[in-house]
């Protein structure tokens, strides 16, 4: 009270203080105040001016400044680097408190480039650079994953590991780079070329600029022919205290868009249906089906029953059993936790600086049975320190283990992996019985398998060591050079063991598909030798501003690997290949190495920063090619007009604060197109397979040889191919940098890529070499929008990113203009098939229509598809499958993702923060003839019936979306590639809402620390697309058997000391 009394009083007296002498200070007012960010933290060095005059001051350390002024009607200008302008009118207020808003477009921040780095105004490639906020505070295990739609044309695909633990993804930047490939761009981290992006700790990292050009991505020749990424990692600096951040995640995640299966009844109906609609016995007899209904009514509770056939001693599954069982809903887990775990150490001295940082991420799989765990460590440390005045040292380390552990599932059955889970789950029958009557897990069920039948480990370790001196011989001259080892190990191993189910009488039998046992190991070494040394010349004469660069890099890579595997453990306790005893064993090595060298330039000029040249070379050679055609020269060149700089441009240089026109074209080299089918160093030298002693391909007499087979031919002119780049963008900023847009058109040509050569006589018993005589195409465009603003105390952003592009074939030998290869004119992704016109619904209308006897000779009945005849020759086939002769079929349908969108928005209030991340596709289609989408494919061991799969064509719906359902050969004739089941896979997915809240700094003051933030995030929290609910649009999708992905929820704290 007593606070509060001595508080009311001074108010008091200063405002009668101040009424009283109003008049004397007429002349000369003071303004005081307090200027921070959006977390609340004092800005120091904020410049404060009173409008259109110089009397001005500057903030201090605690973010607070005093100025006289003449009026309390004045504006004042709040400038600071990295923030924007802001004009704000007193309004009669003695008393400022201001709010700095961080600029997204802030000309002259710094972008990390090639071998340095550059005013952002005075770019001329098509780059563009993220900050880590991208990254930050997302229960997501890899870097890639929350690149997604974060940059345009930045392309994030997720294969059939879809949402598993250890799951990757493909990046790649602009597109097709060859004949159905999409390569993947160089990955730099703080200036070293190789590593692996999603081996690094988000948490470290400071920065990612992406180049998409080639003339941007020059300056690394031929490792970069499909763009680059930089990762610039976190420093400390200098004369700065020690900083200590701590941030954590813990994360609860539930599958997504997994199929929901049909009730055992209904299944057993359908069933019998589609073997009745091919002419066969029903699947289930009576008996089973009255079984059955009795289990749902709970008349019964056993699952199935002893098999009573005379002479057997098991028990009944798959169809005569009676169970009631979703599989997908037993099999994967109703939510998994997650946790992450990093910490931060970073400061400095007057002449070096340090940054420690330490990551524990582990990821709990959704197996329900025989759980599955990603684990990864992390540490890194960055060091710098002035040796002497002109010579510093640095040293950049950073270690990852990576662990993954996961249940040994159906290796011996289909060949293991996420889509033979997926698969084997999906053709599970729901009859079959989880227990048996014994109380024992039925073999049939697998739960045995994944709980005690082996695991596979896998552990990745990954090590890359930088020591790098920097020379200064004057204030414009320096010199770098640098030396990496960048190593790569891989551990796996696989155990199967041989699992025994008890059988009625009380006796065991081996399980199928389990014995023997197995052990296998693989084991791979990779080390990456580069040098790098460049020098820089830097000088500014008047409003000329001149940069050269030139250097040399050297790689060396190293790989060696090897496998072995054999059955028959002694114990299935110690499983080792030392342990076993199987007389075939598998055996395998491989050692290979590449190196290339080159030698780079690069010339920035700039005259008063409004005409900007850029020039780049490299020089580059490979030990992947012969010496005739090893070495080769790759130039870009690119020019850019700063428009805002010019005298005429002024009258608008209120509305508009930048504007840009650039334009670039350049060329470079790429040797990873012969690694598109695995890994082909040695092109030039002819291969020789070996047939081994227990082969049974050669019989000479009563017993079997070692043979070398006849070499394969080769193409000593194989070189490079050649990719070039044309890009011209814009970038623009307008009132005050609160609005800004950026676009890039761009065509990329891959020429001399890799195609068939001209056929041999077939007497030379050889197949042709890989020749350069093929090239594609590839264009599209990028546009970003973004407005950043504030509204009194309320700061908001809001960002729009959309982006295309195609891929066409240019030139390719094709002269028969065959459909099942490429041709000249095609575009990439095309899906040719055929126009449905519906279902029959009449043995009338079958008879009227023209013959489908080429797709199936058994008879057309209502139910079924029918085809139109688009060539009008009164039958439906596929003619000679050429572009001259491609009967009824047509291109229906592009595969390649169209107009990829993302939006940002975010709004902060006095320390809440409100983030939202939305995330799609506009146009794509696809077409799946797996049972992930028809469900009955012919094959009652290889269908599955899920809800959707009720929407069918019977006499009594002929309505339904499915046609006729066929258990035979036959039901093929109606999952032809089609109109009908074509299926659009445009979606929009909110990737990523998020609320925070950050302690205000009076109250970190008095707890003594920096900052604190608390969170909420919701990861994939809903998605609107058309595509059928058991296929996810995110994923590659292919046959639809992929491990789900998750809905999370996380909460976290970021701390800094």
């Amino acid at each position: 009270m007593k606070h509060a009394l001595r508080l009311f009083m001074i108010v008091q007296l200063c405002c009668f203080f101040g009424f009283c002498t109003q008049d004397l200070f007429a002349q000369q007012l003071r303004v005081s105040g307090i200027v921070t960010d959006a977390m609340k933290n004092p800005v120091p060095g904020v410049n404060v001016l009173v409008n259109e005059t110089t009397n001005g001051t500057s903030t201090d350390a605690e973010g607070k400044f005093t100025l006289q002024v003449s009026s309390l009607n004045v504006k004042l200008v709040f400038s600071s680097i990295g923030y924007e302008r802001q004009l704000v009118e007193l309004k009669g207020n003695s008393t400022i408190e201001l709010q700095m808003l961080e600029a997204s477009a802030v000309l002259n921040e710094a972008v990390v480039v090639g071998y340095g780095t550059q005013k952002k105004a005075n770019l001329t490639g098509a780059t563009e650079q993220i900050g880590s906020e991208i990254l930050e505070n997302r229960p997501v295990t890899r870097i890639s994953q929350a690149l997604q739609g974060a940059v345009g044309n930045l392309n994030i695909t997720t294969g059939t590991g879809g949402g598993a633990p250890n799951a990757t993804q493909s990046i790649n930047i602009r597109g097709y780079t060859g004949l159905g490939t999409s390569g993947s761009p160089l990955i730099v981290i703080d200036g070293i070329q190789g590593g692996e992006l999603n081996s690094i700790n988000p948490s470290d990292i400071e920065s990612i600029t992406v180049l998409k050009d080639a003339a941007s991505s020059a300056i690394y020749g031929s490792s970069a022919p499909y763009g680059v990424i930089l990762v610039n990692t976190k420093q400390g600096k200098k004369g700065k205290g020690a900083s200590i951040t701590y941030n954590n995640n813990l994360s609860w995640a539930q599958p997504i868009n997994l199929p929901k299966m049909v009730n055992s009844l209904d299944f057993a109906n359908l069933y019998n249906e589609a073997f009745k609609n091919a002419g066969r016995a029903p699947a289930f007899d009576d008996q089973t089906i009255q079984r059955i209904k009795d289990y749902q009514s709970g008349k019964i509770t056993d699952e199935t029953i002893v098999n009573p056939a005379a002479g057997t001693n098991g028990w009944q599954t798959w169809a005569s059993s009676n169970s009631n069982n979703d599989w997908f809903k037993i099999y994967f887990k109703d939510f998994a936790f997650s946790q992450q775990h990093n910490v931060g150490i970073t400061g400095g001295s007057e002449k070096s600086t340090y940054y420690v940082g330490g990551g524990y991420n582990y990821r709990g799989g959704m197996y329900n049975y025989g759980t599955d765990t990603y684990k990864r460590f992390n540490i890194r440390a960055n060091i710098t320190s002035d040796l002497t005045r002109w010579l510093g040292f640095s040293f950049r380390s950073s270690a990852s283990r990576q662990l993954y552990d996961t249940p040994n599932l159906y290796g011996s059955k289909t060949g293991g992996g996420n889509e033979a889970y997926m698969h084997q789950i999906a053709r599970k029958y729901p009859t079959v019985a989880l227990f048996n009557p014994d109380g024992n897990y039925s073999s049939t069920s697998d739960v045995l398998l994944h709980t005690q039948g082996g695991r596979n480990n896998t552990v990745t370790d990954q090590v890359m060591l930088t020591g790098e001196f920097n020379v200064k011989f004057t204030k414009d001259w320096t010199a770098t050079a640098n030396y990496t080892l960048d190593g790569s190990f891989y551990d796996s191993r696989s155990h199967q063991k041989t699992l025994y189910e008890f059988l009625p009488d009380g006796s065991k039998a081996v399980i199928g598909g389990t014995s023997p046992s197995s052990f296998s190991r693989a084991n791979e070494r990779s080390f990456h030798h580069i040098v790098n040394a460049f020098t820089t010349y830097e000088k500014q004469l008047g409003g000329h501003y001149l940069k050269l660069l030139g250097g040399y890099v050297r790689d060396l890579t190293e790989f060696q690997s090897y496998s072995a595997s054999n059955s028959l453990l002694y114990s299935d306790n110690i499983p080792s290949l030392n342990t076993s005893y199987g007389t075939s064993p598998t055996i395998g090595d491989n050692i290979r190495k590449l190196a290339s060298e080159g030698f780079f330039g690069r010339i920035n000029y700039n005259f008063k920063e409004k005409y900007l040249l850029e020039i780049n070379g490299r020089y580059d050679g490979t030990s992947r090619f012969l010496q005739d055609v090893r070495w080769k020269f790759y130039p870009g060149i690119s020019a850019g007009w700063n428009i805002d700089r010019e005298g005429f441009f002024e009258p608008l240089a209120k509305t508009i604060s930048a504007f840009k026109i650039r334009a670039s074209y350049g060329s470079l080299g790429d040797q990873y197109f012969l690694d598109a089918s695995g890994a082909n160093w040695y092109p030039f030298y002819p291969s020789l397979s070996i047939t081994k002693p227990t082969s049974t391909s050669w019989l000479f007499g009563s017993g079997q040889e070692a043979a070398v087979n006849y070499p394969t031919m080769v193409n000593p002119n194989l070189t490079w191919v050649t990719t070039t780049s044309t890009n011209i963008g814009t970038d623009i900023s307008l009132l005050n940098n609160r609005l800004t847009t950026s676009f890039d058109w761009y065509v990329r040509k891959a020429n001399d890529f890799a195609g068939p050569s001209q056929a041999l006589p077939a007497i030379l018993g050889a197949s042709p070499p890989t020749a350069n005589n093929a090239a594609i195409q590839t264009s599209g465009f990028e546009l970003s929008l973004a407005w950043n603003d504030h509204i009194g105390d309320v700061r908001y952003g809001l960002r729009g990113v959309l982006s295309n592009y195609s891929g066409k074939v240019v030139k390719y030998l094709n002269p028969s203009g065959t459909l099942s290869t490429y041709y000249e004119g095609q575009k990439m992704g095309e899906i040719w098939g055929y126009q449905s016109l519906g279902l029959f619904q009449s043995t009338q209308q079958v008879a009227e229509s023209p013959s489908q006897t080429f797709l199936s000779s058994a008879a057309w009945t209502p139910g079924d598809v029918q085809y139109a005849d688009l060539n009008g020759d009164g039958k439906i086939d596929a003619g000679n499958s050429t572009l001259a002769n491609p009967g009824d079929r047509k291109v229906i349908g592009n595969s390649t993702p169209k107009y990829s969108y993302s939006f940002t928005g975010d709004i902060a209030w006095k320390g809440f923060d409100l983030q939202i991340f939305l995330q799609g596709i506009a146009k794509r289609e696809v077409f799946i003839g797996s049972n992930y989408f028809f469900g009955i494919v012919g094959d009652e061991w290889q269908s599955s019936v899920f809800t959707v799969h009720q929407d069918r064509w019977t006499p009594e719906t002929p309505e339904g979306y499915y046609p006729k359902f066929y258990m035979s050969s036959q039901n093929s004739k109606n999952t032809q590639t089609q109109t009908r089941y074509l299926q659009n896979a445009a979606y929009l997915r909110i990737k990523n809402l998020q609320l925070g809240y950050s302690l205000p700094s009076q109250v970190m003051k008095a707890i003594r620390l920096q900052k604190i933030r608390f969170y909420v995030s919701a990861e994939n929290l809903a998605t609107f697309t058309k595509l059928v609910k058991t296929l996810d649009p995110e994923l590659s999708i292919g046959t639809g058997k992929i491990y789900p992905l998750q809905r999370t929820f996380s909460a976290g704290v970021n701390v800094t000391f």
